[in-house]
């Protein structure tokens, strides 16, 4: 099916679901969009569009719903090299939606997909050279996931071909650890099977219907780093593996970042890891343990904040970190 195969001066394209309204982050999404809460003082879709660039991609689209004039105020047309078109949503149409909406900009070539509430720090190109070998619809980079029920997994042959893709599946219906990582190379020839005017998603309704009509798609290890952003636990996990160079950026202390204009007080201690943001003030003698202080959060003096996300007006305790977070 796949007749396309990639030059060394073809322009790479990317397409970065950008929409959604991060319900499980809130109050840290209510006035932001998902995908611009700081990783480590940087936005991540900043960070994202960083990667891309680095990865050859030269031109993406991103769709916007929630807060969506937040993104173009902040990138512009253009941002480290990469060509920036928005498409903004009435209404949410799903991940598959939102790809078609996006025709006009990715439809002449093969093309990424990236769910833009993910850390990642991995090769595409050698995601790209899979797919073109293998000549399908589309390829899914995957990876072991610790909580199968918790994710889209996949069911692959020996050839690297998916047979299943089932969405979060019950406990007792779990036939696989490999999961959806949320990156994709897919050819243009997918845009015949999502619709033009509903809402559709990749995990619940295309891959499915792919594979229903024994059309190629395959399933690789993306290999890297991946972290989901999506709950508070998961986006301090984030922040923390990039503080301690697990994305291939380093700091000078893997276990503390503080802002240049964050506001420390005398006597104060941190414990374990701990993030504080621009404009954060500490009081004299307070303690931090594992911990996360956004723009505009204050710690009074003496205080003792231990496992929470920390911002201007809110504080939002987490799970206590395990031996091997």
């Amino acid at each position: 099916m796949l007749q396309y195969v990639y030059e060394s001066d073809d322009t790479l394209k990317a397409m970065i679901l950008a929409a959604g309204e991060g319900t499980r982050l809130r109050p840290l999404t209510t006035f932001l969009p998902k995908p611009m809460v700081p990783i480590v003082g940087v936005p991540l879709l900043e960070r994202t569009l960083v990667w891309l660039s680095g990865q050859g991609v030269t031109e993406a689209a991103i769709n916007l719903f929630h807060r969506p004039q937040m993104i173009p105020d902040y990138f512009g047309k253009q941002f480290t090299g990469i060509r920036l078109h928005y498409f903004f949503e009435d209404t949410l149409r799903g991940t598959a939606g939102g790809v078609k909406a996006a025709e006009s900009v990715l439809g002449n070539a093969p093309f990424f997909v990236i769910y833009g509430d993910n850390l990642i720090h991995a090769d595409l190109r050698r995601l790209a050279e899979f797919h073109v070998s293998h000549s399908g619809v589309g390829t899914v980079a995957l990876f072991q996931h610790p909580n199968p029920t918790a994710a889209g997994i996949v069911g692959l042959n020996a050839e690297g071909r998916i047979t299943q893709f089932v969405e979060k599946p019950p406990a007792g219906e779990v036939f696989s650890d490999l999961a959806n990582t949320g990156v994709y190379v897919l050819d243009p020839a997918i845009f015949g099977f999502i619709p033009p005017n509903a809402p559709s998603d990749f995990g619940r309704d295309i891959f499915p219907l792919l594979l229903s009509q024994n059309l190629p798609l395959y399933g690789t290890p993306l290999g890297g780093y991946l972290q989901d952003t999506g709950t508070p636990e998961a986006y301090r996990q984030a922040n923390f593996d990039l503080l301690a160079g697990r994305t291939g950026t380093h700091f000078e202390n893997p276990q503390l970042w503080i802002a240049p204009t964050a506001q420390i007080g005398s006597g104060v201690s941190f414990l374990g890891r701990n993030i504080i943001s621009s404009g954060a003030r500490i009081g004299d003698g307070a303690t931090l343990a594992d911990s996360i202080l956004l723009s505009g959060a204050s710690a009074a003096p003496g205080a003792q904040l231990r496992d929470c996300i920390a911002g201007d007006g809110f504080i939002m305790p987490l799970a206590p970190l395990t031996q091997d977070s």
